[in-house]
């Protein structure tokens, strides 16, 4: 197998607790061991399977080719529901929730049609400096 360029290679530690993995600067959540990944630049997924097979990806897209990343598509892959693609090809869609201050859910898919249900979630990767503040 060929040795992943410099652009592609990535750095995974070893899972490790909360405190471990926020001691060398990287976010946890909740109260479960972290396994901590530094992304490089360029695009970038990541694939996640469950104990029983549910699979979802995480990938990290640049603005530009090579660049840091700057938004998350998230899919969930084995989803019951599809919709039509851009293609005509069915595309998995699921449900999700946001959870806004004090615990509100401001989008909750649940309710919605399978046609208005998300095939991808997107969290933009900004900072002020990026936002131009």
């Amino acid at each position: 197998m060929d040795k992943p360029s410099s652009s592609t290679s990535m750095s995974q530690l070893p899972i490790m607790t909360r405190a471990d993995a926020e001691s060398i600067g990287f976010a946890t959540f909740n109260h479960v061991p972290t396994l901590p990944v530094d992304i490089p630049d360029g695009g970038f997924t990541i694939s996640a399977k469950t104990s029983e097979g549910l699979r979802v990806t995480f990938y990290f897209g640049p603005y530009h080719t090579g660049g840091p990343p700057r938004f998350i598509d998230i899919q969930y892959r084995d989803s019951a529901m599809t919709v039509p693609g851009g293609d005509g090809s069915p595309v998995p869609v699921f449900d999700m929730l946001t959870i806004a201050e004090k615990g509100i859910h401001r989008y909750d898919s649940r309710k919605a049609d399978t046609s208005e249900k998300p095939s991808i979630a997107v969290v933009l990767l900004e900072t002020p400096e990026t936002r131009g503040e």
